[in-house]
């Protein structure tokens, strides 16, 4: 009899507490009260990735700047026709980045000096057929990339992902309502409202790293795993 009076008590004061939870009495309009429970939820989804990405470079070093460029443009459109071969479609080819840039030698007893110049040039590649990685990584190796960065998995359409997590985030969040409407006595009624606090949609980057070792013919295994996406929202329930 004793905890229902102070239960009751603090549902006068309008405040309950628990696991990060509030209770609350709000007035709508003015002068009926309204019961509610406000909740934090969270939840998650499993998904397998449906699509990688990979970054590889060709990187180049001449004396003359305009030969480093033109060389590594002549690497970069064989490493294009080769993870074209490899069944890449061109729609899913970008060149990312560009760049020439001095390299100096020289001590601490003399000035530096320009020794030549490294141009780079990075291709971004989508792989949509994760059996493919592997082959595309050793065609891409083969026609003379030499940086090479990746694979990143994601969802292509995360849609489906992001609504079972939001779904699992208001169960949670009605568990935690219902703990403390019957700690007060009270029913867990209809959702008054639902408002999303936080979505993460995770890009999973296995950085393989360059290896000097890849020759054209071989083909690297890659395992994608599974991707966890978690949401986070707030719903306030109203009081019976």
């Amino acid at each position: 009899m004793k905890v229902r009076l102070v239960l009751i008590a603090l549902l006068a004061l309008g405040v309950i507490a628990l696991g990060g939870c509030t209770t609350k009495v709000v007035t709508s309009d003015g002068a009926t009260p309204l019961n509610t429970v406000t909740a934090s939820g969270t939840g998650e989804a499993l998904a397998a990735p449906d699509m990688a990405e990979m970054n590889f470079g060709a990187s180049v070093f001449e004396p003359d700047a305009k030969a480093a460029l033109a060389n590594a443009n002549t690497a970069a459109e064989a490493i294009v026709a080769a993870v074209k071969d490899a069944g890449v479609p061109a729609d899913d080819i970008q060149t990312a980045n560009v760049s020439v840039y001095p390299e100096y030698t020289g001590n601490g007893e003399k000035a530096p000096e320009i020794s030549g110049y490294r141009a780079s040039i990075q291709v971004r590649v989508k792989i949509r057929d994760l059996e493919k990685i592997g082959d595309v990584i050793g065609a891409a190796s083969g026609a003379g990339a030499n940086e090479i960065n990746g694979p990143s998995f994601m969802l292509d359409d995360d849609d489906e992902a992001q609504a079972t997590a939001i779904e699992d985030a208001i169960a949670d969040a009605r568990s935690r309502a219902e703990t403390m409407a019957s700690a007060a006595g009270r029913t867990l009624g209809e959702i008054i409202s639902v408002s999303e606090t936080g979505m993460n949609v995770p890009v999973y980057y296995s950085d393989m790293g360059y290896r000097a070792d890849f020759t054209a013919a071989e083909s690297v295994a890659i395992e994608p795993g599974q991707l966890d996406i978690t949401a986070s929202v707030t719903v306030v329930f109203a009081l019976e």
